[in-house]
């Protein structure tokens, strides 16, 4: 059965919502390959190395709290949480803000696009 976006909450880790979401979107989500094909091979081969977490795009209805803007120099990761729906299940994750783009237009909401770059794994739990 499919799972309704409906109610699905952005938050860091202090558990502060940050913004209304209207769209979420993971990419680059891989894993590395490695080469282990040897001279007497007739077809490349290959095993699975480190995953790479990628990166998450949130965009928000912008509310009274302050953006999270990107901060050079970070080597502190922040806390992530998206839940899926009042019951369906959560991603977790440690990540950097890569880039915070703030957009209004007439007779528009103001909105507020995150690109989070994942660092480490991430944790998926299945909802209720």
């Amino acid at each position: 059965m499919a799972i309704s976006a409906f109610n699905t909450t952005f938050s860091v880790g202090s558990g502060d919502i940050v913004g209304e979401v209207t769209s979420i979107s993971f990419s680059g989500v891989s894993a590395a390959e490695i080469d282990v094909t040897q001279l007497s091979d007739t077809a490349k081969k290959y095993v699975m190395g480190t995953m790479d977490g990628g990166t998450v795009e949130v965009t928000c209805f912008t509310t009274a709290a302050a953006p999270i803007t990107p901060t050079s120099g970070d080597t502190s990761p922040t806390a992530f949480v998206l839940r899926f729906g009042a019951t369906g299940p959560t991603v977790g994750f440690s990540g950097y803000v890569q880039n915070t783009a703030l957009e209004a237009a007439v007779d528009g909401a103001v909105q507020t696009t995150y690109t989070l770059r994942i660092t480490g794994s991430v944790t998926v739990t299945a909802g209720t």
